[in-house]
């Protein structure tokens, strides 16, 4: 009975897979499998851990009763409710699901395919082996698509297993089809239903939904098995390299109409919020774990996280997640479940997801929702993204008694926008150009921002009180004892001979012309003897 379970599991995987390949007019590629009565539900996959010999022993007796009417057809209804956690039907009328997405692989003519989804594949979820009363082996499981009606685009398939192993006693268990159970996916003995046949939709690309908007471009995070071409509105894909100091190390690794590499978590950054502008085009074959033979105890193997992007990147993902955080199937009248391990917990360790932190800038912050998104990527560390050095903005603060010339640095390639009210510049700000002159008590604010995921800066700023000396003190009394004397003239006359005098320069410009020197220490000889100012 373990034995028929697990097979007809892999029949109803197999057989979703075919599904996909139905639309066999290109042969091997990407397709959606879109249900004939419900036309906006798609098959997805959902998880990728199908244990076998669990859902055989809560369906009770053993693996003789599969010989029985019985044993089969409790093996049949534990399979079918067991499968609706790893094969969900989705709406995905938007096409921005990328569970949707599956890649059929062609493996002989007569219309055979192994359906490569999320990581894994359904040839994989199939392939396995009992040591128990009976033993068995079950490998080359695949679908097989069959057209039912219709023709060309309005072709309707169905998709169908025959379960068998290498046991000859349990060599044909029967034909088991897909069908769109109201919105669940279930297998069945049937291929007359409506609800068991299929539209194949050839895959030219899926949509992406920004999830934060950021100085007027969107972000999100993807995680696939497959590589992608970045299309429409998709400017960038980056991956993080590392963390260090509050600030993200990160490194592009696709601009628009360059391709990422297979199963490669990633940063996407988009020119538009709208997902049908947000395109991007699967190409290669994924991504997926091999089947393996030496599995008993645990089931069918998990999807593995091979990449083949060759530099470093401290993103990670999940394929699969369970809203609940736990598989729920149900045996002979009862409800069991167990952990799924494909689940993702936001914590242990604490990850991190796209986000604006409290000072409002883009970065990763802690997620709070559990189980974590399926398809995204996220950090097992916190920070920020890089930020681009704060400007300099000289001369310091402080108080001083004349005008000063404000000058404002930042790094190469950054503008500089800055306010002279005391508010918080932003890069709808002015942009300093040029030097500029301050001649009151002033506050001088300044950013600097870059183009692309750089944050704006830190805000620099400098305070300036000008003490108005022209007006507290008479013209030539540089040495401000109220009274212009031959005191005054001799520190104009130091001041002229380059000695220090720390005289008041602007007392001091006596003509105008915005220097100290003779002129206006002949100036203040005509001051002192005529005492005229």
């Amino acid at each position: 009975m373990k034995k028929t379970l697990k097979m007809i599991g892999m029949t109803v995987l197999l057989s979703l897979s075919c599904l996909t390949m139905t639309a066999q007019l290109d042969g091997s590629g990407f397709y959606r499998v879109r249900n004939a009565a419900n036309t906006n539900h798609y098959i997805s996959l959902a998880n990728d851990l199908f244990n076998y010999h669990v859902c055989i022993s809560n369906a009770g007796g053993g693996l003789m009763a599969v010989y029985g009417s019985e044993g089969r057809a409790r093996a049949m209804t534990c399979a079918g409710l067991y499968l609706q956690t790893d094969i969900h039907m989705v709406d995905d009328s938007e096409y921005i699901n990328p569970g949707a997405v599956i890649y059929a692989d062609q493996k002989v003519a007569n219309g055979q395919y192994n359906l490569i989804g999320q990581g894994t594949s359904l040839l994989t979820l199939t392939t396995g082996t009992y040591d128990g009363r009976v033993d068995l082996e079950f490998q080359n499981l695949y679908v097989k698509i069959a057209s039912s009606s219709g023709s060309g685009a309005n072709t309707q398939y169905t998709a169908s297993m025959v379960l068998k192993a290498s046991n000859n006693s349990l060599a044909n268990l029967g034909t088991r089809y897909f069908v769109d159970n109201d919105g669940t996916f279930a297998i069945s003995e049937s291929s007359s239903a409506t609800n068991a046949k299929w539209y194949i939709d050839p895959v030219d690309h899926f949509n992406i939904v920004p999830d934060m908007a950021f100085n007027g471009k969107y972000y999100t995070t993807l995680y696939v098995p497959y590589a992608f071409t970045l299309s429409g509105q998709v400017l960038n894909a980056y991956v993080i390299k590392a963390v260090g100091n509050g600030t993200l190390n990160y490194e592009r690794v696709a601009t628009s109409g360059g391709t990422v590499p297979a199963g490669t978590p990633v940063l996407l950054e988009c020119a538009s919020s709208n997902p049908a502008d947000c395109q991007l085009k699967p190409t290669g074959i994924p991504l997926y774990t091999d089947p393996d033979l030496s599995v008993t105890s645990q089931g069918a193997p998990r999807a593995t996280s091979a990449t083949n992007y060759t530099g470093t990147n401290i993103l990670k993902g999940t394929y699969f997640c369970n809203t609940d955080g736990s598989l729920v199937y149900q045996t002979n009248g009862g409800t069991s479940s167990f952990n799924a391990n494909n689940n993702i917990a936001n914590t242990n360790p604490q990850k991190y997801v796209i986000g604006v932190d409290e000072s409002g800038k883009l970065g990763f912050v802690k997620a709070t929702t559990t189980p974590m998104p399926a398809n995204k990527a996220w950090l097992e560390t916190g920070g920020l993204f890089p930020t681009v050095a704060t400007p300099v903005i000289e001369p310091a603060s402080g108080t001083y008694n004349e005008a000063k010339t404000v000058t404002i640095t930042a790094e190469e390639g950054a503008t500089i926008h800055y306010t002279v009210d005391g508010t918080v510049p932003t890069a709808s700000s002015p942009v300093y150009s040029e030097p500029f002159t301050v001649s009151e008590t002033t506050t001088v604010n300044a950013i600097a921002v870059k183009e692309g995921l750089f944050n704006n800066s830190d805000v620099a700023t400098a305070e300036y009180v000008i003490e108005s000396s022209v007006t507290h003190y008479k013209p030539g009394d540089v040495n401000h004892d109220n009274k212009v004397d031959i005191d005054d003239v001799t520190m104009l006359i130091d001041s002229v001979l380059g000695k220090p005098s720390g005289i008041c320069e602007v007392c001091a410009d006596l003509d105008g012309n915005s220097k100290v020197d003779i002129d206006d220490v002949t100036a203040a000889i005509t001051i002192v003897l005529t005492g005229s100012y």
